[in-house]
């Protein structure tokens, strides 16, 4: 996985190949997305694919022109897919071994990258505090997607990248800011990136954690209309 930041790239050059699911979290319009697609676009050397897969009602169409726009070509090595529900995301996920990975032709079929924008809007959208059962199917198949998303990176080495939401959760009489999706992601994410404002306009402070051992790392970069700097 190739990140649009070369402080991080370098610092993970130090480690051995990443393994597992990487979250990239944060407020609504902090740049997830620019810094998904900026990956996606990086995968897609040496003739790689990407599979996008964007849970929003209308893909940001004036984003990815700008990102792309002097690598144009570059977009029919992406597949992007919508899904309109919740249970349609689950079913593209289960499928996705099925529809992408199992080609006969390997060369045609090179995908190195998934990539889920976002892993929890469709979820949060179906929760309802007074349907229990439906909860609990809801995070059951919450953690089957996850699961699914593992498997495929061990299975056949593809890089998983999924984009999240900042909450706020009480604790301890404290509120602490947590991505979505609760426990699930404790359990199944390898690595977290939370992306956060600064006061410098434009200026992003990126928090690196690393499961399951305590590990930290900071660094910044500057978003600009063609994405981060």
């Amino acid at each position: 996985m190739i990140f649009p930041i070369s402080t991080l790239n370098a610092h993970f050059r130090r480690f051995t190949p990443l393994k597992g699911i990487v979250s990239v979290w944060g407020d609504f319009g902090v740049g997830k997305t620019t810094f998904a697609l900026q990956t996606a676009m990086n995968s897609t050397k040496n003739g790689e694919k990407s599979i996008f897969i964007y849970s929003k009602s209308n893909l940001p169409l004036e984003k990815i022109n700008e990102i792309f726009k002097d690598s144009i070509e570059k977009l029919d090595r992406i597949s992007f897919i919508q899904p309109e529900s919740f249970n349609d995301l689950y079913k593209i996920v289960f499928n996705l071994e099925f529809l992408f990975l199992k080609s006969l032709d390997k060369k045609r079929d090179n995908y190195k990258l998934i990539v889920i924008d976002s892993l929890t809007d469709l979820y949060r959208l179906e929760l309802n505090r007074e349907k229990k059962e439906k909860n609990y199917n809801l995070n059951y198949d919450l953690n089957q997607i996850l699961a699914t998303l593992t498997y495929l990176n061990q299975a056949y080495n593809i890089n998983i990248m999924i984009i999240n939401e900042k909450v706020n959760k009480r604790t301890d009489d404290q509120t602490v800011e947590v991505q979505s999706g609760g426990k699930a992601m404790d359990y199944w994410v390898v690595l977290d990136i939370k992306i956060e404002r600064s006061e410098s306009l434009g200026k992003r402070k990126f928090i690196v954690t690393k499961h399951p051992e305590y590990f930290r790392f900071e660094c910044n970069s500057n978003l600009t209309k063609t994405g981060f700097q």
